[in-house]
């Protein structure tokens, strides 16, 4: 799996606090046990140093990462509906389909695993925006994926409603599209 640089983790902790202040983000993940002291998190900066540093970038399983997951999984999750999320989930078997099982794209495929990974992350980002999309894509890829991902220019897109009846699909790690730890985009 593709693991976010410091400032893409920045923003993604950007994206967590939305229009709220950094204090507030920070706020939450004390409470879900990512660091015991608040003192010098002042800034987003602050906290996704401490915070990318005691995860080693999502890299290390400890309280850190599952706290930062928490929040993106709450995030992403109700951002998307089930008609979405099977969407995204036919999109991503489709880019899957294009992957070697080492992450490798297959012989002669880069161009439709390009076109079928441009549909996903804009699927995505029409209902939770074009930065949390790309963030939580890179998230899910595969090298190959991820550097094709950062070069292409953020989606700026209209983002969806979710209908208010229906937050059923919650986007994290058991979610059929994202295939665990065999998830390739």
């Amino acid at each position: 799996m593709a693991n976010l640089d410091l400032k893409e983790f920045e923003s993604a902790l950007g994206v967590l606090a939305g229009d709220a202040p950094p204090e507030k983000l920070r706020d939450r993940l004390v409470q879900l046990h990512a660091f015991h002291s608040r003192r010098g998190l002042n800034g987003l900066r602050q906290i996704a140093e401490r915070l990318y540093a005691l995860s080693s970038g999502l890299r290390r399983d400890g309280a850190p990462t599952r706290a930062f997951q928490a929040l993106w999984m709450e995030f992403i999750g109700h951002r998307l509906d089930q008609d979405v999320g099977r969407e995204l989930d036919e999109l991503a078997d489709q880019v899957n389909s294009h992957l070697h099982d080492d992450g490798t794209v297959r012989d002669g495929e880069q161009a439709e695993l390009e076109k079928k990974v441009a549909e996903y992350e804009d699927r995505l980002a029409r209902r939770v925006g074009g930065q949390a999309a790309r963030l939580d894509t890179i998230m899910k890829a595969v090298p190959a994926v991820a550097a094709f991902l950062r070069s292409r220019p953020l989606l700026d897109v209209p983002v969806e409603a979710v209908p208010a009846h229906d937050h059923d699909h919650v986007h994290d790690e058991n979610c059929s599209h994202d295939h665990g730890s065999d998830a390739k985009a």
